[in-house]
């Protein structure tokens, strides 16, 4: 993976919280027309939650801007703070904020801002640390 730039990170969070969105409003419908659609589903999680998760994944991208290049235990500092921080609001939401899809999208998320910061490394520097 080349380092990314700071526009293609942005593209990848506005992705990850506009289908927090849609799953919030939506389920597994596309839209309200959608015959799938429920107006009784409940995600498990509300907007507020979303705010808070965009907090947490903005906080460790100002973080990771901010690391000397090539600083691998500051990069794994700040990746392991934002990682328990999203373990903590996830149980909030009895596990359902971050699932499958969830879960891709922000390993994706914490892995090009990592590689964007001089993390030589493509393996998931969150299992570690992750819960969901």
């Amino acid at each position: 993976m080349a380092r990314p730039t700071k526009r293609e990170l942005n593209q990848l969070r506005a992705s990850f919280i506009a289908g927090l969105v849609s799953y919030m409003n939506y389920g597994g419908a596309t839209d309200e027309a959608d015959p799938d659609f429920d107006p009784d589903f409940d995600p498990g999680y509300i907007q507020a939650d979303i705010n808070r998760c965009a907090k947490i994944v903005d906080e460790l991208l100002a973080s990771l801007e901010s690391v000397a290049e090539k600083k691998s235990e500051s990069i794994l500092k700040a990746v392991k703070t934002a990682v328990i921080k999203l373990n903590k609001l996830n149980d909030q939401c009895d596990g359902g904020l971050l699932e499958t899809d969830q879960r891709e999208q922000l390993c994706a998320i914490i892995l090009a801002a990592a590689k964007r910061a001089g993390l030589a490394s493509d393996h998931d520097i969150t299992e570690e640390w992750r819960e969901w």
